[in-house]
């Protein structure tokens, strides 16, 4: 053969309906900013770069279904009938991934009156004799295509199907598929086949008597007498069933394949779609040099470089920050990265620091609170060409005389407006080293979750939504899990020039997520309750809480003891002994040996949660006492075995991490340990809060609001006897059960209190007639009639209720008191869960939002309050609507006066607000439940 010859050209031929579905399925859901479903467009887009990558081909083209019937509809009406509909999510997102195709200048074949399947079989039959052909697909129809030149590949399991791999699967080779398909049919498509004839079976028919034809022709011989007997009953239907399964191969689809050449994306169209979609991993590889399409494996600069994992191998994850992204800006300048490591520089940059309009900044950290944070390193982004590295590691500067070196700088208030993505951090951290720093100019994470309470706000997603390109993410240099390198371990340089890039994007994006602040009617929210709120959380931060380790360790003996006294009685209720901890032998216990009913089955065997146990422990005791022992191991090694090795040695107390936008609702979240989740609705779990003890000489204040998200139910809704039970200072779950069930408020019941109590926080959260009953333990009827009656009393909760929901259709989002917003994309969707489920946060998010706004308003009112008394009064925690306070003895009188008067008079309701003040030597004698 000769040198010049030509090579035999490689075709990949897509099935895009096919894939598409598969990627929809092998990904979780995802959400663009805007809520249109993504996860079906970005699993597509995964995979077709991963094909190009891999296979380099020379040809690409992908083959849609056509709408409208097709001859095998005219020659059996039951064609694909009862077929179930395609998802919804589904469906919305093929118009999505054929603008991808289009950008990606991928061609696309979308033929009338022909399957996708039927295009691609003609497509092979009119492909050059010598063409090696790739079929992505799943669909057992297209193996009969199979051949020495054509391979079949499963995209998401990456698993080739070549003759050898087809006979191995089927049992018969890809030239006698479609015999097999015959005899077995396609429930999927309602190809009868033949019934009787399994897959096995109609494979062992094949082989013995050679093809379809011969097997028909000579029935009467056919053994066993089984198969026969179906055999002579289902000629017809296996006829019938093979002209259905034959692919056809007159598709009018032309014999130029070279309109299928690999052809050079338009990378301006791919960016202005990866950004709309935060498909922000992707976005890096559009900056590449495109390699030739005959390029040798594993060679750089192609366009496709790893699409499913971006330049750095991570994962896409989450949905963008904000809707409505601002226009991609140019590509940014070189950057310059001065490395400042001794007292000369610093001193040089730190005269520089006032000519700066602002300062962008970002301050890498080697652990995550403030406390503990061992500063490495300091960005500043002078401008956007120039930034400067501050090191703090062994040969390089201390971090106190950093913070001394820049006071002047950044200190004074108005002198320079600094720019950074996690103020509280940032002020926490140099707090720690002597440096107070005036409030930020802005901060971009702060901003991007009050413009997207739900989305992605880091910074790389942050860059490509607005910036139009990615920055590398930690992961990127450290690399992720086991193989990761340590903060301490990654060089000067690579940090110098990480951090670099990180503060001048921060920089670049003040401007447009100002903008979309002030678009969004944001702004007051943002400047008057989270920026400054930043501060006081920072402080929050640094005093931390103590706590008794004794005391926990006393716990721990006590519920370790009455575990083993617990697991001693379920084994005599058990008649023998297994490991609680084992679903399958807890399965074993209370279905085999027990033979309790069992209520709901999973893929597993039977389900032992804990709604199961309850509904069985009507039953049995031994269920009952499971959940006993499952909820005190919870509390002790969940809690009290774990709250002590969080307690910093230096300071002697625990310094949770406050989440400023922890949750969708603007609620704060903690962790390292999470405060707000540490149980009081039992004995053993408030017992943990006696550990939570206050500094020498002083005590804790709890300072609690009194059903809170009731009296802003109130406010909302308007409703007169809600308004009137709250004015007169009335117990607001007597009053509706007696408007509940028609009594004067000396004759309601204890249950029926309860009831009403149940009925009252259930209507915040859309709670169901079901849910209710299995709460209460009475019938679904009975709690349907509940929700039904407090509604025609409550008239005006039933409107709030359906007006903010109507209101949230149209707008796609709501609002809280102070203008906080949720996007609920779900409100305008086909699916009745979907809908529903947004539904109910809709409303709930009105309410528990606000809850949030009076809370963070408060705090901030006293912060400023304690602080103009000069007191030394510390605010400690904050948990749902309490907030904790590690109070001097002389102070406890002038702090509880002052704390109920700024809570109860933060922001004007109907109704009024009410604060319970508890004190104590520690938290639950503070705020006894």
């Amino acid at each position: 053969m000769s040198l010049d010859a030509p090579q035999a050209p490689r075709i990949l031929i897509i099935d895009g309906q096919n894939t598409l579905y598969r990627a929809f399925f092998a990904l979780p859901p995802l959400r663009s900013a805007d809520g249109t479903p993504t996860n079906a467009a970005l699993g597509f887009v995964n995979m077709l770069g991963k094909l190009a990558r891999e296979e380099r081909p020379d040809q690409i083209v992908v083959v849609f279904d056509a709408r409208g019937p097709t001859f095998r509809h005219e020659r059996f009406a039951e064609y694909k009938a009862g077929r179930e509909a395609q998802p919804e999510d589904l469906s919305s997102q093929i118009p999505l991934a054929r603008e991808l195709i289009e950008a990606y200048r991928i061609p696309i074949l979308e033929i009338p009156g022909y399957e996708a399947d039927d295009v691609i079989a003609t497509l092979v039959a009119r492909a050059a004799p010598d063409a090696q052909i790739l079929i992505v697909s799943t669909d057992r129809d297209l193996m009969q295509l199979v051949s020495s030149r054509v391979t079949l590949l499963d995209g998401i399991r990456d698993r080739r199907f070549g003759p050898a791999e087809v006979e191995e699967r089927y049992g018969v080779p890809p030239e006698r598929v479609l015999d097999l398909r015959a005899l077995v049919g396609d429930t999927s498509d309602n190809i009868p086949g033949v019934k009787g004839i399994g897959e096995k079976g109609a494979a062992k028919l094949i082989a013995e008597w050679g093809d379809l034809d011969n097997l028909l022709a000579h029935v009467s011989e056919v053994t066993p007498l089984r198969a026969r007997t179906a055999l002579e009953a289902g000629v017809e239907s296996a006829r019938i069933s093979r002209e259905l399964a034959t692919l056809r191969l007159d598709a009018p689809v032309g014999d130029d394949f070279e309109r299928f050449a690999r052809r050079e994306p338009d990378r301006a169209r791919l960016r202005e779609l990866f950004v709309r979609l935060g498909f922000t991993r992707l976005i890096a590889t559009l900056d590449e040099v495109p390699a030739p399409a005959r390029a040798e494996p594993g060679t750089t600069g192609d366009l496709f470089a790893d699409a499913a994992t971006g330049a750095s191998g991570e994962s896409e994850v989450g949905a963008p920050s904000a809707p409505e992204p601002l226009p991609p800006v140019a590509e940014p300048e070189p950057l310059d990265v001065a490395v400042v490591a001794d007292g000369a520089s610093l001193a040089a940059i730190a005269r520089r620091l006032p000519e700066c309009p602002d300062l962008p900044l970002t301050l890498f950290c080697a652990a995550e609170g403030c406390v503990d944070a061992h500063p490495l390193g300091l960005a500043l982004a002078l401008d956007p060409s120039h930034a400067a590295y501050l090191a703090f590691d062994a040969q390089g500067l201390a971090p106190a005389d950093a913070a001394e070196a820049l006071r002047g700088a950044l200190e004074a208030p108005g002198k320079l407006g600094w720019i950074a993505e996690d103020t509280k951090r940032v002020q926490g951290v140099w707090a720690e080293h002597g440096l107070d720093l005036a409030p930020p100019a802005f901060d971009v994470g702060l901003a991007a979750g009050l413009l997207d309470a739900t989305g992605a706000r880091d910074l790389s997603t942050l860059a490509a939504r607005y910036l139009g390109r990615r920055i590398g993410s930690y992961e990127d240099l450290a690399g992720r899990g086991a193989k990761a390198r340590a903060p301490e371990t990654l060089s000067r340089e690579e940090l110098a020039r990480f951090t670099a890039l990180r503060a001048r994007a921060v920089g670049q994006l003040a401007a447009p997520l100002l903008q979309a602040l002030e678009r969004d009617g944001l702004m007051r929210l943002y400047t008057e309750v989270e920026l400054p709120l930043t501060r006081v959380l920072s402080r929050m931060e640094r005093a931390g809480v103590r706590v008794d380790e004794e005391r926990l360790q006393s716990l721990s003996r006590e519920y370790e003891t009455e575990l083993a006294r617990t697991l001693h009685e379920i084994y005599a209720l058990a008649g023998c002994e297994f490991l609680v901890s084992s679903p399958k032998q807890l399965q074993d216990v209370l279905f085999e040996k027990l033979k309790l009913p069992a209520v709901r089955k999973t893929k597993t065997g039977y389900s032992t949660d804990e709604s199961v146990l309850e509904q069985l422990a009507t039953q049995h005791e031994l269920p009952a006492k499971i959940l006993a022992y499952r909820r005190l191991a919870k509390l002790k090694n969940t809690y009290v075995d774990a709250l002590p090795p969080l307690v910093n040695r230096h300071t002697g107390r625990l310094h949770p991490t406050f989440h400023q936008l922890g949750a969708a609702t603007g609620r704060l979240s903690s962790a390292n340990p999470n405060v707000q989740n540490i149980p009081i609705r039992s004995e053993e779990g408030v017992r943990i809060r006696e550990a939570f003890v206050p500094a020498e000489g002083a005590l804790l204040l709890s300072a609690d609001y009194s059903q809170v998200e009731l009296r802003i139910l109130a406010h909302y809704s308007g409703d007169a006897s809600l308004i009137e039970a709250f004015r007169a200072g009335e117990d607001i779950h007597r009053r509706t059960a007696a408007e509940v069930w028609g009594v004067t408020p000396s004759e309601v019941s204890a249950e029926q209190r309860a009831r009403a109590k149940a009925v009252n926080f259930g209507i915040i959260y859309g709670l169901s007639s079901f849910g209710l009953a299995n709460q209460l333990g009475i019938a679904t009827a009975e709690a349907q009639e509940t929700i039904d009656t407090y509604f025609a009393r409550y008239r005006g909760v039933r409107r709030f209720i359906d007006e903010t929901i109507a209101a949230a259709q149209i707008d796609g989002f709501v609002s809280t008191y102070l203008g906080r917003r949720r996007q609920l994309p779900d409100l305008r969707s086909r699916n009745r869960t979907l809908r529903q489920a947004a539904e109910r946060m809709a409303v709930n998010t009105v309410i528990q939002g606000t809850a949030a706004d009076l809370i963070k308003a408060a705090m901030l009112s006293i912060d400023r309050a304690l602080e103009s008394a000069g007191l030394a009064t510390r605010m400690i925690l904050q948990v749902h609507d309490e907030l904790v306070f590690d109070v001097p003895s002389s102070e406890v009188p002038v702090v509880t006066r002052l704390v109920q008067q700024r809570m109860e008079e933060v922001l004007p309701l109907g109704v009024p607000l009410a604060v319970e003040i508890g004190v104590g030597r520690h938290w639950r004698e503070a705020h006894p439940v």
